[in-house]
C-alpha cells in the first residue's frame, strides 16, 4: 500500500528535477554576446553619428565646388576637356589643364541626379565614409577603442578645418583610403623577408590612376610609396648587410619596383607629365586657397600634436620601429608643410604609424568580460542595453537629418540654408533679364551664378589667377572704389555689374551716385545691387 505514494513522490521529484535543468536553457539570451555593446562603443556610434549630422548641416560654400560641377557639365556636354577655364573667356589664353576633370564629371552626375541637395548628402557621405575607413582600417584592432576615438576625431577635425563641401579635394580622399587600405591591412614592410602583397600590386597602383585624374594630391601616393621602399633598404642594411646584399635582397627590389609602377601610372591621363607640373604650381603658387601650414592655426596645432605624439611614442615605446614607418612620416609632413590640402594625408599616416606603437602601453579597456557559468547566477538585464541605445542614436541621427523628410515626410531643406549665403535673388534677376556680354560680380559669388546659369559669361570666378595681368589689377581697383569705373567695365565691355552691399558698400554708394548715361539700377535688394548697360534704342 506503501508503495505507490513512493513513486508518486519519486515521480514529482523528478519532474522537478526536469524542470531545473532547463531553466537556465529558457533564460539564455537569442542574442550572443558579441552584440552587447558598451557605453563606449555607444559613445563611439553617438560620435559618427554627431559627424554625420554636422557636415551634412555644414553649408556648402558658394566658391569651387560649383565650378568644378560647370566643368564637369561642360564636358559631358562637349565630349571634351576644356582648353580655358569655363565661363571665363578673359582667361582663354592662359595655360589650362582641367586635371581634375574625373572628379568634375563626378560632381556635375551627383548634381544632374539630385541638385544642390545631392551635393551635400554626397560629401556627407564621403566626409562620414572617410571617418569609417580610420576606424575600422587605418586603426588595428588591437588598439583601445578609446585610442582609436581620438585618432577619428582627429581626421574629422581635419575635415572640418578644410571643409568646403563636395570638392576634388575631399572626392580624393576615396583614392587616398584606396591607396592606404592594402597598405595597412598587410603591412608588409614591418615583416622580414615580407614582399608587397597582391593587392598592393593591383589596389595601389589603380588608385593612383584614379587620384592622378582627380587631384593633384596625387603625389602623395608615389612618394610613400618610395618611402617604404627606402625604409625596407634602410632596415635589411641595418641587420649588417652590405649594400649589394641590400640591392640583391627580393623584399627590397619588390618595394622599389612597386614604387617604380606607382610613379608610372601617375602618366596614365590626358596630360602626361601636365599633371605633375600643374602640381607642383599648385604646391608652390595655389590657386585653390589652399596656403602653406601656418602653425597657429587649427591645422597646425594637429600637426603639431601628431608630431608630439610620434616623438613620445619613440621614447616610451617597446614596439621596434620600422625604417619604412619613420619615412613615411617623414615625406607626409614636409607635404603637410608645403601645403595644407596633405594635412589629412599626415593624420592616416600618422594613425597607420603611432597606433601600432601603442601596444602595451595602455591596458586594454575592452576585453569582454567573462560570462558566468554557474546555474544560479542570472542574466544581466542590461546587457542589450547600450546596443539599444546605439540603434536608438543612429535612428534619432537620421530623422534630424534632412533626408528623413523623404520617408518621413516634412518640409525638405530650403537652397538657402543647404549653401552658405547664395545670391539667390540675384540669380533669380540675371536669369530672367539675360545679356550677351560679360557679368562683372563678386568671386565669392561668381562660382555660384555661373552654376545657376549655364550660359552667363563671367569676368572673374575662382579661377580668377588665371586671368591676365591687367584684368586682375583692374578687378581688384574696380571692387576698391575705383572713380573711373564706368571706363574700366567699357574697355571689357561688360554689360552687367554685380555688387555685395555688404562687402562692399563703400562701392556701391559710389556708383549709385554716378549712375547715369549708358548705365542704370536694374534690381537692387537689402543685400546686392545689379546694374546692366542701356540697351541701344
Amino acid at each position: 500500500m506503501l508503495a505507490a505514494p513512493e513513486q508518486e513522490q519519486l515521480g514529482m521529484e523528478s519532474a522537478n528535477d526536469k524542470t531545473n535543468d532547463a531553466s537556465p536553457r529558457d533564460t539564455t539570451p537569442l542574442l550572443s554576446d558579441r552584440y552587447a555593446l558598451s557605453p563606449l562603443d555607444f559613445a563611439i556610434v553617438s560620435f559618427f553619428v554627431v559627424a554625420f549630422l554636422l557636415f551634412y548641416y555644414l553649408p556648402l560654400s558658394t566658391v569651387g565646388v560649383w565650378r568644378d560641377i560647370s566643368v564637369g557639365r561642360t564636358i559631358l556636354a562637349e565630349s571634351q576637356l576644356p582648353s580655358h577655364p569655363v565661363q571665363m573667356p578673359l582667361a582663354a589664353t592662359s595655360l589650362y589643364r582641367p586635371t581634375n576633370w574625373l572628379a568634375d564629371i563626378s560632381l556635375a552626375l551627383v548634381n544632374r541626379a539630385g541638385g544642390p541637395e545631392a551635393i551635400s548628402l554626397a560629401s556627407t557621405l564621403v566626409a562620414t565614409g572617410y571617418l569609417l575607413f580610420v576606424y575600422f582600417v587605418l586603426c588595428p584592432s588591437s588598439s583601445p577603442k578609446w585610442l582609436r576615438l581620438i585618432a577619428v576625431a582627429l581626421a574629422a577635425a581635419t575635415l572640418l578645418f578644410c571643409w568646403q563641401g563636395l570638392t576634388p579635394e575631399l572626392a580624393s580622399s576615396v583614392r587616398l583610403a584606396l591607396f592606404l587600405t592594402p597598405l595597412a591591412i598587410f603591412a608588409g614592410w614591418r615583416q622580414s623577408n615580407m614582399a608587397p602583397s597582391i593587392w598592393s600590386w593591383i589596389v595601389a597602383p589603380l588608385a593612383i590612376v584614379a587620384w592622378a585624374n582627380t587631384h593633384w594630391t596625387f603625389v602623395a601616393g608615389p612618394l610613400l610609396m618610395s618611402a617604404i621602399a627606402v625604409g625596407v633598404a634602410c632596415d635589411s642594411r641595418l641587420t649588417g648587410r652590405s649594400w649589394g646584399e641590400t640591392c640583391g635582397d627580393r623584399q627590397v627590389q619588390a618595394w622599389v619596383w612597386l614604387a617604380q609602377l606607382c610613379w608610372f601610372v601617375t602618366l596614365l591621363n590626358p596630360f602626361g607629365f601636365g599633371v605633375w607640373a600643374e602640381a607642383l604650381a599648385q604646391i608652390v603658387h595655389p590657386l585653390d586657397g589652399s596656403t602653406p601650414l601656418v602653425l597657429a592655426s587649427g591645422l597646425g596645432a594637429i600637426v603639431a600634436l601628431l608630431v608630439a605624439a610620434l616623438a613620445c611614442l619613440l621614447r616610451r615605446s617597446q614596439t621596434p620601429v620600422h625604417g619604412g614607418d619613420i619615412a613615411m612620416f617623414v615625406v607626409a609632413i614636409s607635404l603637410a608643410a608645403c601645403n595644407t590640402h596633405f594635412v589629412l594625408t599626415l593624420v592616416a599616416v600618422a594613425t597607420m604609424i603611432c597606433l601600432p606603437m601603442t601596444a602595451g602601453l595602455f591596458a586594454r579597456s575592452d576585453k569582454a568580460e567573462p560570462v558566468a557559468t554557474s546555474d544560479t547566477q542570472e542574466p544581466r538585464p542590461l546587457r542589450f542595453a547600450f546596443t539599444l541605445l546605439s540603434l536608438l542614436a543612429i535612428w534619432i541621427g537620421f530623422a534630424l537629418s534632412p533626408i528623413s523628410a523623404s520617408v518621413l515626410g516634412g518640409t525638405p531643406r530650403m537652397l538657402a540654408s543647404a549653401i552658405e549665403d547664395p545670391p539667390l535673388g540675384v540669380v533669380r534677376f540675371l536669369h530672367e533679364n539675360r545679356r550677351e556680354r560679360f557679368i562683372l560680380a563678386p568671386v565669392v559669388w561668381s562660382d555660384f551664378i555661373a552654376y545657376a546659369d549655364a550660359d552667363a559669361e563671367m569676368f572673374a570666378t575662382s579661377d580668377f589667377d588665371r586671368l591676365p595681368q591687367q584684368a586682375k589689377f583692374d578687378f581688384r581697383r574696380l571692387y576698391q572704389g575705383g572713380s573711373q569705373w564706368q571706363r574700366i567695365l567699357d574697355r571689357y565691355d561688360v554689360d552687367t555689374l554685380v555688387i555685395d552691399k555688404r562687402a562692399h558698400g563703400d562701392f556701391a554708394t559710389q556708383v549709385l551716385g554716378d549712375v547715369g548715361g549708358d548705365w542704370q539700377l536694374a534690381w537692387e535688394n537689402a543685400r546686392a545691387l545689379v546694374l546692366q548697360r542701356r540697351s541701344a534704342a
